[in-house]
């Protein structure tokens, strides 16, 4: 079952950020089914874009749970559900999910009639580097073998796919980056097709770019670590990249 921040199918599970113990948590009311899907597949979908990190048994949303946390829903022209971000084993961050209208009517959480295309919605608090150093261990001992790499390699131990966040400066364009890494894939899976898929063949992966930022997410199938020790190798060509990122 694909993990997610939030789920909506039931009262008990829409209520959860209320923190209230069952069955007391079933007779309110924090989200409609309808906001509830809004709130859970945009929060997803921006922390994924800003932060490279997916949802996973590691790290997740709950309840406020500090003495200054803010209240869990902030009602306003620009209003906010204000979960806590934990990471295990102990990372907790006070974080915001924030909307509001283009036309100005105020949409409250409980509220079953609204258009989504209505809204405007982004994320407040978030903190992508402090994240990725608490989530993350630092290997020192990794099987990315390339020699004389011109930029910083860090090696991470996560429990989720394969991600390598590549940072680089104005020298390099997203469009070489990501025909750079795409060509290494293809090239990897040609040879070893034609070697019976003895090298193993990378299944698919995909790409999310901002500014100065690319996070390539890929799943490597029976290629293993093999494919990206090649696209390690080949981003050597490139100018302009500071920082490798590669979770294992």
């Amino acid at each position: 079952m694909k993990a997610g921040f939030y789920l909506c199918h039931e009262i008990v599970y829409r209520n959860a950020l209320l923190g209230l113990p069952y069955p007391e948590s079933l007779n309110v009311k924090l989200f409609s089914e309808k906001f509830c899907l809004f709130f859970s597949e945009c929060f997803e979908k921006l922390f994924i874009e800003q932060t490279g990190i997916p949802p996973s048994s590691k790290v997740g949303i709950a309840p406020p749970n500090r003495f200054d946390s803010p209240p869990i829903y902030e009602f306003g022209i620009v209003s906010k559900i204000n979960p806590v971000l934990w990471i295990l084993p102990d990372y907790y961050d006070d974080i915001s999910f924030c909307w509001k209208s283009k036309s100005g009517k105020i949409v409250k959480p409980t509220d079953e009639n609204f258009d989504v295309s209505d809204l405007e919605f982004w994320l407040e608090g978030i903190k992508p580097q402090e994240y990725w150093r608490q989530f993350a261990s630092k290997k020192k001992v990794h099987p990315f073998l390339s020699k004389n790499i011109p930029f910083e390699l860090i090696v991470y131990r996560f429990s989720i796919d394969i991600l390598m966040r590549i940072t680089f400066n104005d020298l390099l364009g997203f469009t070489d980056l990501e025909c750079n890494i795409t060509s290494s894939i293809k090239k990897y899976n040609e040879i070893s097709e034609k070697k019976d898929r003895q090298l193993g063949v990378v299944h698919n992966f995909n790409f999310k770019s901002k500014p100065g930022l690319v996070i390539l997410n890929i799943d490597t199938g029976s290629a293993g670590v093999s494919i990206i020790n090649e696209i390690i190798r080949n981003l050597k060509t490139l100018s302009g990249i500071q920082i490798v990122e590669v979770d294992i």
